[in-house]
């Protein structure tokens, strides 16, 4: 920018605020002493107007070396983390005859860079841990399957065995019909048939005990079945709970990873450049 003077940023500096609508310290200066200056809110170098500019002051480094000063200006240096802009004003001629200088505290970027890094690592540590849930939830999915089948091959099981049961009390009822037809005719043999007549009755005995033996065993095994279904009822309601919160889960993670990605792009802008 070439001008003549500096009157028109003297007229303009001390709108700049409300231009912007920001707090921000400005001054200007022309080659030897400073013509305005107003500190910002947070910001303050106790300049003067009319103060001489020293000679490592940016000021006078931006005069003499004809170029603009951007700096990031460390906490230490004031108490609190600003960003300082000099820039050298022209003539028609191309001699620096001023600056323009503003410094803008950067403390509540920082907070907002601080607070937006911590959100990234605290969402990357949930979509982590949620992951593993997931990844948890998976595997107890497949474990419930497994005992799903692991069960219905028991009930399985204990239908072919009621089966077998069946069958053995079938054989008793036949053993006892054939006992008894056998000591019947034992009794009409009279003495020559008192033997026979013995092991029909042990061998009625036999059928008996065997019949009562299988109804215990059916019973109990008529008990096992209704146990598996009421086991088989619970685990499918188990099985439905665990889908809902895999599904869940997932969800989760998806929503979790686009936060992620937007905390990231938010922690980018914020950064002080």
């Amino acid at each position: 920018m070439a001008i003549d003077n500096l009157d028109g940023f003297l007229q303009v500096m001390p709108l700049l605020n409300d231009i912007l609508q920001e707090d921000i310290l400005v001054s200007v200066s022309d080659r030897e002493k400073i013509l305005y200056y107003r500190p910002s809110k947070a910001l303050d170098f106790k300049a003067k107007i009319g103060q001489k500019l020293s000679a490592d002051s940016p000021l006078n480094k931006c005069i003499k070396e004809e170029k603009i000063f951007n700096d990031i200006v460390p906490k230490e240096f004031l108490g609190i983390a600003f960003k300082s802009i000099v820039y050298p004003i022209k003539n028609v001629n191309g001699t620096v005859i001023g600056t323009v200088a503003i410094g803008r505290s950067l403390e509540n970027q920082l907070r907002i860079e601080e607070s937006t890094d911590t959100l990234f690592s605290s969402l990357e540590e949930t979509t982590a841990t949620i992951g593993e849930i997931n990844a948890g939830s998976g595997k107890l999915l497949n474990t419930i399957f497994q005992v799903v089948e692991t069960v219905k091959q028991t009930e399985k099981n204990v239908k072919e065995s009621n089966e077998i049961i069946s069958m053995i009390q079938n054989v008793s009822s036949q053993s006892n019909l054939l006992g008894l037809n056998a000591a019947i005719e034992a009794a009409r043999a009279g003495e020559s048939g008192r033997g026979f007549s013995i092991v029909a009755s042990e061998m009625r005995k036999l059928a008996q005990l065997s019949g009562e033996s299988s109804k215990k065993v059916s019973n109990v095994l008529s008990e096992i079945s209704t146990k598996i279904n009421e086991i088989l009822s619970i685990i499918n309601e188990a099985q439905s709970i665990s889908e809902g919160q895999s599904a869940a889960t997932q969800e989760i993670t998806a929503t979790l990873e686009e936060i992620t990605a937007s905390a990231q792009t938010v922690a980018e802008i914020a950064k002080v450049k």
